[in-house]
């Protein structure tokens, strides 16, 4: 997380400023969100947040991570997997 420039402040902005659901994973009641949190005062970056939803009065982060190639061509199109 620290590496990729973000804390859990970051996190919670990306899911908070618009993000949007990318999968949805019902059965496991968790999804994926694509946000963006701010590197700089002018510089945003997409981020990844898995959350997990089967509380009812909660939501949890479960991970977040920066989309990055092989894995993401585009923070919102897969790329190849592993």
């Amino acid at each position: 997380m620290i590496e990729e420039g973000f804390d859990e402040t970051g996190m919670i902005e990306a899911v908070m400023s618009g993000s949007r659901i990318l999968e949805n994973y019902m059965s496991e009641m968790r999804c994926l969100l694509l946000g963006c949190f701010w590197v700089s005062e002018k510089v945003r970056q997409p981020l990844h947040v898995v959350c997990d939803y089967s509380n009812p009065r909660m939501v949890d982060i479960v991970t977040a991570y920066v989309p990055q190639k092989p894995w993401w061509n585009t923070p919102d199109k897969r790329g190849r997997l592993v």
